[in-house]
């Protein structure tokens, strides 16, 4: 069954369809307790269905590495497939991802007064405790897995520990000799890497621009700037690396100026667009690789779609996506350990071939989404909010 859903794309999109329907009735029903209820976000229609998105975002990742990591198990090596649709799920999702940020942030320094501590502040409060106990955990395991003994020098581990605790922006080494030891997270630490040099050079950089320049001005400038690097996209056939993941951060800053923009706003939030959206990410799904100047500006018309209120016919606006939306850092960062503790466990008692000659796969999976779920679910609610409102405390004394 996994085998065939890794080649064949309309089996990967009926599976994540009928495997994010189970995770919003999963949500929904957490929604009958009070401490989610009311922890969850309020729907006020502003910026469209974009709280909802995120869930659908994170959970395309997690069916995305799925799906791989069974590969990874099976044969030894991380490999994408020629799957378009498995592979714009663990691609196109985080280019997504990456204009939520630019589009959030642009808004915010762009502003007339700038906190920058409290912004700094908050971001730190937001990222980091969840991802370093993330970190903790994986460095237990490696650790477990190593036989409780370490195989380098004691400084080496420690240096080990503190690139990962860095966000990998100085590496992502193998842990304790443990060659592939990322998989046991997906990997997906790479991506916050990215979040954090756009926090630390691009907001300076789009602040000092906007002290010079009207609204007005601004558009016209980062469509122009827009415009240009797809421009060189084209004529390179396409790429990779950081400069496709500055080009998703210029997506999300050209959505926001255009969002401010009145007329802007009226033309995003037509029925029409919409259209052209739910068209465009529809479109997406025929390409295999997700460095083209088509997917990233198919991926930026659907994401506008989303700002101008395209919601999937209310789905993304219910409160159970809503709650997946908040919940959605964690989902992120919490699939990849459950995914390969599963695949372990399941390789340990030999049943790996089992999973893939059967339709047990179908039931495995919800399983794992539904303890993804509720793992992101606690750490939101008793790890995540609370250090997030001690961050909003300290950037409003400071």
């Amino acid at each position: 069954m996994i085998s065939a859903i890794y080649s064949s794309a309309i089996l990967s999109a009926l599976m994540f369809l009928l495997f994010f329907a189970g995770m919003l009735m999963l949500s929904s029903l957490l929604q009958n307790f009070r401490i989610v209820a009311d922890g969850t976000t309020k729907v006020t229609g502003r910026y469209g269905a974009l709280d909802g998105l995120r869930g659908v975002l994170a959970y395309g990742v997690m069916v995305h590495h799925v799906v791989t990591a069974y590969i990874f198990f099976k044969t030894g090596v991380w490999k994408y497939s020629d799957n378009s649709v498995l592979n714009q799920m663990g691609k196109t999702t985080v280019a997504l991802f990456f204009m939520i940020t630019g589009f959030l942030f642009a808004e915010k320094c762009t502003a007339r007064l700038v906190d920058w501590k409290s912004l700094y502040i908050s971001r730190v409060a937001r990222l980091v405790p969840l991802y370093s106990l993330l970190v903790v955990v994986v460095f237990l395991a490696v650790f477990a897995l190593s036989g409780f003994s370490l195989r380098v020098s004691s400084f080496d581990f420690f240096v080990q520990f503190l690139k990962w605790l860095a966000f990998v922006c100085f590496g992502r080494p193998d842990i304790n000799g443990m060659e592939y030891s990322w998989t046991l997270i997906a990997g997906v630490n790479w991506s916050l890497k990215f979040e954090w040099a756009f926090y630390i050079f691009g907001l300076p950089l789009l602040y000092v621009v906007s002290r010079f320049l009207d609204r007005a001005a601004l558009l016209v400038l980062s469509l122009f700037f827009l415009f240009s690097l797809l421009v060189v996209l084209g004529l390179k056939g396409g790429g990779g690396g950081s400069f496709l993941y500055f080009l998703h951060f210029m997506c999300g800053i050209t959505s926001a100026f255009l969002y401010s923009n009145s007329l802007g706003r009226r033309f995003i939030s037509k029925r029409i667009f919409h259209f052209l959206g739910l068209v465009s990410i529809f479109a997406v799904g025929f390409f295999v690789d997700s460095g083209s100047s088509i997917v990233v500006l198919a991926s930026m018309l659907f994401f506008l779609s989303v700002l101008g209120g395209f919601s999937f016919f209310g789905a993304l606006e219910s409160k159970s996506a809503i709650w997946l939306g908040d919940i959605s850092y964690g989902i992120y960062l919490i699939h990849g350990l459950v995914v390969w503790l599963f695949y372990f466990a399941f390789k340990y008692v030999g049943w790996l071939d089992w999973l893939d000659h059967s339709m047990a796969f179908l039931v495995i999976l919800p399983v794992m989404g539904g303890v993804v779920l509720l793992l992101s679910s606690g750490s939101y609610l008793y790890i995540e909010r609370p250090i997030i409102e001690v961050g909003r405390r300290l950037g409003r004394r400071v």
